[in-house]
């Protein structure tokens, strides 16, 4: 029988596999978890997944059922009907819209203030008669008159489409106007119809959220996350970059299509639920680290590759919502916050919006945990900043039983320090478990929080030296050699998961986490230096990841500098919080641009002391001087 090759996406696990096989079949061999709750017989429409390249079966009747004509054009296939036919690369989306809170990067703060950057108008229009004055000379004029707007422009798309408006307009007697900034009309409605939203973009090097926003009282309406399809190409910013590099126009253009196309998914699946039209968005931020910040402008991001590590454009960026291809309001803009230099991108700022660390009297230290870890350490009289290549290992990539944090994921776990045995908390359940009873939900795999916990665990209880290799220990049962000979730890064994494999914790994880953890400790080493201070009055996390993790376990392998933990605040998603700020408020905007040149940027690969400070920072916890 003939075989393929099959690469799974965001894990980037490659296999080959019998022509015939379904992708479904495919990927529990590997372990890989793909929710079927019909277990394989079509029936659910759960275990969606998107052929990204390559060719598959025929699509079947059972998959038309669950996957509409557009998803279809874009490769979606239901993995259990879908059979292998040729090499292929599959993309597992973990799309989570409207529904599970662990898949979400939340945030709880609301907008003080809402003035967006779009505002609806409702005008009186009155019949004309006798000479008719020109349609757009006639509602600028009905806007001076009635609202004081003057010296407005109009978008080429709604001056082409505003007779017709109009002429209805005139039968109901009003009509609708959303002006941007105070300068340009980017929709006209006939009626009285002056519901207005707004969407506020957080693009991760991992992970994608939305939130989709009423401009009229700032509540948020729904939100949404998926992975970043860009894993496709690599995932960390560095892989990108090279993607990019090494296929001149074409690379960028694929990856903020890929990009795009998830976003849009994700657009119309949050409308729908709530009844609206994607049309009704009629205003975008957009934030992510400087290389995600040019993908998704579609800029190359080939020369922050390259010493000094210059960005294309630094500033704040407005760009129409149709030359990003955004399912929006086309003549409406997406505004896209500045960056500060380097890798220190839009998130970062947008973090500063959040957290306000220039109007505090106090040090703090703020960190934005993803794949790409940035810090700014400081307060009203001078900030420092810096971005540290944490890699994707603390949000589950990487690592052998890892996975994002999403229902079925192992949260929580503690190591009893006489029996070594284990109990853990999963995504999705409530409490504790040592073992699963029929029914429950079983586990899939570890997420950061819950691979910072074994680590933790491990040290603790004397399995893990302070060099991070495992120690022999004859009463830990569950401290073994593995398939390629090195020690593991096995969390959840076979009969628990439901993946039916072992889920463990290897030497060569422990070692990513000290990698990401002396990259994290030792740019925060360097901040205080240039502070001049060896202890930290406050600390804020910030990322979905930072939401979840112990305090106690996260300072016992020091992953950060020591600090007593109620000195620690939990955030939540302060770059997705700072986007949706701008979005509510447009003095933000300018607020962002202002705090972007302030913040001094120290580059790490330039810091004499870093390196010294990384090395130190393998040590678990840390190795003092």
């Amino acid at each position: 029988m003939k075989s393929y090759k099959v690469l799974f996406a965001p894990t980037l696990t490659e296999t080959r596999q019998e022509a015939g096989k379904t992708i479904l079949d495919a990927a529990r061999e590997l372990g890989l978890y793909i929710d079927s709750q019909c277990n394989g017989r079509g029936k659910c429409g759960r275990c969606r997944i998107r052929v990204v390249e390559g060719k598959a079966g025929p699509f079947t009747q059972e998959e038309s059922e669950f996957i509409s004509l557009t998803d279809k054009g874009l490769g979606y296939r239901l993995a259990c009907m879908a059979r292998v036919a040729g090499d292929m690369t599959v993309l597992i989306p973990q799309e989570n819209v409207l529904s599970s809170e662990a898949a979400k990067k939340v945030f709880s703060k609301r907008s003080a203030v809402v003035n967006p950057a779009v505002k609806a108008y409702v005008l009186d229009v009155p019949r004309e008669e006798g000479a008719h004055i020109a349609y757009f000379e006639r509602i600028t004029t009905l806007l001076a008159a009635q609202y004081g707007l003057k010296d407005l422009v109009v978008d080429i798309g709604v001056l082409r489409g505003l007779a017709e408006v109009m002429k209805e307009a005139e039968n109901i007697g009003k009509a609708t106007t959303f002006v941007w900034m105070d300068r340009e009309i980017v929709s006209v409605r006939s009626g009285a119809d002056d519901a207005c939203l707004g969407l506020a973009l957080d693009v991760g090097t991992t992970t994608v959220a939305l939130y989709l926003c009423s401009l009229r009282d700032g509540s948020i309406v729904a939100t949404a996350s998926t992975t970043n399809p860009q894993v496709l190409f690599g995932t960390d910013i560095m892989s990108r970059i090279s993607y990019s590099s090494h296929h001149p126009g074409l690379g960028v253009k694929r990856m903020q299509t890929e990009l795009v196309r998830a976003v849009n998914a994700l657009i119309e699946q949050m409308t729908a639920a709530i009844g609206l039209s994607p049309q009704g968005i009629m205003d975008v931020t957009v934030v992510g680290n400087t290389v995600m910040h040019h993908i998704f402008l579609g800029i190359a991001p080939d020369h922050l590759g390259l010493w000094p590590f210059s960005p294309t454009v630094q500033g704040s960026t407005d760009v129409k919502i149709r030359e990003v291809g955004l399912t929006a309001n086309p003549a409406s803009y997406a505004h896209v916050l500045p960056i500060e230099a380097g890798f220190v991108g839009a998130d970062n700022v947008a973090v500063l919006l959040s957290e306000e660390p220039y109007n505090r009297e106090d040090i703090s230290l703020t960190i934005d945990l993803g794949t790409n870890g940035e810090l700014v350490l400081g307060n009203r009289d001078r900030l420092f900043s810096c971005s540290c290549a944490t890699g994707p290992a603390l949000e589950g990539a990487h690592i052998a039983s890892g996975m994002r944090a999403t229902v079925g994921a192992i949260e929580k776990v503690r190591i009893d320090p006489l029996s070594f045995e284990v109990d853990y908390a999963v995504i999705g359940t409530d409490g504790w478990a040592s073992r699963h009873a029929a029914g429950d939900l079983k586990p899939v795999g570890l997420c950061g929080s819950a691979i910072i916990d074994t680590v933790a665990g491990l040290f603790k209880t004397g399995l893990l030296g302070q060099d991070g290799a495992f120690k022999e220990n004859g009463g830990a049962r569950r401290l073994r050699k593995g398939q390629t000979g090195t020690i593991e730890f096995v969390v959840a064994w076979s009969h628990e998961s439901a993946t039916g494999k072992d889920i463990v914790l290897t030497q060569r994880d422990v070692r990513q986490i000290q990698l990401a953890k002396g990259a994290l400790h030792g740019g925060c080493r360097v901040l205080m230096r240039r502070l001049n201070i060896d202890s930290l009055p406050r600390m804020a996390i910030a990322g979905a990841f930072g939401m979840h993790i112990d305090k106690e376990n996260a300072l016992a392998i020091g992953l950060f500098p020591w600090i007593e933990p109620e000195k620690m605040d939990m955030v939540g998603n302060a770059a997705g919080h700072g986007a949706y700020l701008a979005l509510m408020n447009r003095e933000k905007r300018a607020e962002a641009n202002r705090i972007a040149r302030e913040v001094t940027h120290i580059e790490l690969a330039l810091e004499p002391d870093f390196q010294k400070e990384f090395l130190r920072a393998l040590s678990i916890p840390y190795k003092e001087v």
